[in-house]
């Protein structure tokens, strides 16, 4: 055979290969790594997901869950993992976006780590504040945290979180400012809201509505664009006259930078279809999300909004932590 010939011959079977690859996948269980423990908003999104997609993909799916370090340990596994589809990071802001703002020397970036697969769900966060405080309204709450600048105090859980941002937003918005109280956690700043030790806070609507819903928390406005339907008489911060102080909390998932685009198409086309379950929109309904799958260009580009908005409040407010 003359070596053209058998150079053709190569290139052929070399082009006819990669479809075949890509038919293949996947060739093991595919594992979901969650970056908090069992049991929370983000761990019940990926088993909800988990249950949905069931063996469609004609592999088994695995949660793990690797709390800890705000995130990093579970994301810098997946961005370590091999890039073939099979290791998937299930994440929301704090681990993905602003953890990496604000830690000393992070180990990863998100565009940097990771290749965007589809979003799963987004959620609404809530202004609140203890029933005994005399404010009824995001304009009596900035009017109050003037007049009481030094005794004001803020429940803020960590400050890798979207609370945490949320609280520097509308401080810069208003042009005020307060006595942080810190938490490892939204549950206990939850927990002291509602005991009375803290004045106010953010929190996510799933776990705030059933104490607002009892009397236990007054909730001034929800950081979102639109009102929620769990809370129809509580304004949005735009309608509460401050525009710009959103936030959203969401849920996405990422495989590891540089897994073949046909892979990320097989894994988008599965979440989207589970996704559109009726049964899987009443339970993150359940949740207080929205069910919200996007393809991967869409799901990029959400998250470059997203980091350009948190960068600039991080940097005006100069949000550096060591934990």
């Amino acid at each position: 055979m003359k070596p053209s010939r058998l150079l053709l011959g190569v290139l052929l079977a070399c082009a006819l290969a990669l479809p075949v690859a890509a038919q293949k996948f996947p060739t093991k269980p595919i594992t979901l790594v969650v970056p908090y423990p069992a049991g929370g908003n983000v761990d019940t999104s990926a088993r909800i997901l988990q249950a949905a997609i069931g063996n469609s993909l004609g592999a088994p799916m695995i949660v793990e869950n690797r709390p800890g370090a705000a995130g990093f340990i579970a994301g810098d596994y997946v961005a370590r993992a091999q890039p073939d589809g099979h290791t998937l990071f299930v994440t929301s802001n704090g681990p993905l976006l602003l953890a990496p703002l604000v830690m000393p020397k992070p180990p990863y970036t998100w565009d940097g780590a990771f290749a965007p697969v589809s979003m799963l769900t987004i959620g609404a966060n809530v202004l609140l504040v203890r029933p005994t405080l005399p404010v009824r309204s995001v304009k009596e709450l900035v009017d109050y945290a003037r007049q009481n600048r030094d005794k004001f105090q803020v429940a803020v859980d960590t400050g890798a979180s979207i609370n945490n941002f949320l609280s520097e937003l509308l401080k810069q918005h208003a042009g005020i400012d307060w006595v942080a109280v810190r938490y490892r956690g939204n549950a206990p700043a939850l927990t002291d809201l509602i005991a009375g030790h803290v004045d106010a806070g953010f929190a996510q609507l799933l776990e705030s509505i059933q104490h607002i819903r009892s009397g236990q928390l007054r909730a001034l406005a929800v950081m979102v664009k639109e009102r929620v339907p769990a809370l129809p008489d509580v304004p949005t911060m735009a309608e509460a006259g401050y525009p710009g102080v959103e936030g959203i909390i969401f849920t996405g998932v990422l495989a590891p930078k540089g897994t073949p685009p046909e892979v990320i198409d097989t894994l988008n086309a599965a979440v989207r279809k589970a996704l559109a379950q009726p049964s899987v929109i009443k339970q993150f309904a359940d949740l207080g999300s929205d069910a919200r799958p996007s393809t991967p260009a869409e799901f990029a580009e959400f998250l470059r909004g997203e980091n350009a908005k948190w960068v600039e409040v991080a940097r005006k407010s100069n949000l550096k932590v060591s934990e």
